[in-house]
C-alpha cells in the first residue's frame, strides 16, 4: 500500500514502504495504482515523481556552481572558462550540436523543452515553460530554470536562499568574458549557456540557440531558435566576440 509520509527534516513527503517496495521505481507504482483503481494514489505519485527527482538534480545543480566558484579562488577566472570549453567541446555540446544539425528547428524545440521540463524549472519547479513563436524564431521562456535562475532567485519550494549569499556565496565574473557575454556579475554557472553559442559557432558559424541571460534574478530567461540563420541578429555574435558571416554561410 502507498505511505507518503511527510518527513519535517526534509520539508517534503518520502514513501516509505515495505523493503521490497522500496526498490521499485516511482512510475511503476503510478501505473500499479493506475490498474488497480487507486487513482488518487496514482495522482499522489505523479505529483511526487516531480520531488524525487528534484533533490538530486538540485544538489548537483549548486556543487557543479560551488565547484566553479573554487576553481576562480584558486586559479583565476580564466581558468573557468578553460574547463567550460575543455568539458563542452568534447563529447557534451558536440553531441548535441551534431544531432541538431540533422533536425529542423521545430524539433530541435521540441527535444529542447523535454530536456527542460525535466530540468525542473517554473514557479513550482514542476518543469512548467512557456514556449511561443512568432515569424523569425521560437522562445523558451524560464520563469527561473531549474538551475541557474534558482539558485540566483533561491528555490521557491524547498525554502532555501539565493546561492549569491550566506550560506553559500557562490561566485560571479569579475571582469568581462566572451564565456560571459561580455559582462561582469554572471554566476560562473550560468556561464556555460554562453559556451553553448560559442562552440557551435566555431563549428558551423552559428549558434544553435542563443539565451537572453536576465542580470535581474526575479525575471525569466529565455532561449530563442531562429528558423534560419540569416534571421539571427549581429548583437548575439558580437557579445561573445564572433562575427556572423555572410548570408548562406555555415552551418545550421
Amino acid at each position: 500500500m502507498l505511505r507518503l509520509v511527510d518527513m519535517a527534516r526534509l520539508g517534503r513527503a518520502v514513501r516509505q514502504e515495505d523493503v521490497d517496495d522500496l526498490g521499485v521505481p516511482t512510475q511503476d507504482q503510478l501505473v500499479r495504482a493506475i490498474d488497480e483503481g487507486r487513482l488518487d494514489d496514482a495522482k499522489r505519485l505523479a505529483g511526487y515523481m516531480v520531488t524525487e527527482g528534484k533533490s538530486l538534480h538540485d544538489l548537483f545543480c549548486d556543487w557543479v556552481w560551488d565547484m566553479q566558484t573554487q576553481i576562480a579562488k584558486r586559479w583565476g577566472e580564466d581558468a573557468v572558462g578553460d574547463v567550460l570549453r575543455s568539458s563542452q567541446e568534447t563529447w557534451m555540446l558536440r553531441r548535441s550540436w551534431k544531432g541538431f544539425l540533422g533536425m529542423t528547428v521545430p524539433e530541435r524545440v521540441a527535444v529542447t523543452a523535454e530536456i527542460m521540463r525535466a530540468h525542473h524549472g517554473g514557479p513550482k519547479q514542476d518543469g512548467a515553460l512557456g514556449i511561443t513563436e512568432d515569424e523569425h524564431r521560437f522562445s523558451i521562456r524560464m520563469d527561473p530554470c531549474g538551475s541557474g535562475g534558482r539558485m540566483r532567485r533561491g528555490d521557491p519550494v524547498d525554502g532555501t536562499p539565493s546561492r549569491l549569499g550566506a550560506p553559500y556565496s557562490f561566485g560571479v565574473t569579475q571582469q568581462p568574458h566572451d564565456w560571459s557575454w561580455g559582462r561582469t556579475d554572471v554566476p560562473y554557472y550560468c556561464t556555460h549557456c554562453a559556451m553553448n553559442e560559442i562552440l557551435p559557432m566555431e563549428w558551423g558559424g552559428h549558434p544553435l540557440w542563443v539565451t537572453d541571460f536576465e542580470p535581474d534574478a526575479s525575471k525569466p530567461c529565455h532561449w530563442h531558435f531562429y528558423k534560419t540563420a540569416d534571421a539571427i541578429p549581429q548583437e548575439y555574435y558580437t557579445r561573445v566576440g564572433r562575427t556572423k558571416p555572410a548570408a548562406g554561410e555555415g552551418r545550421y
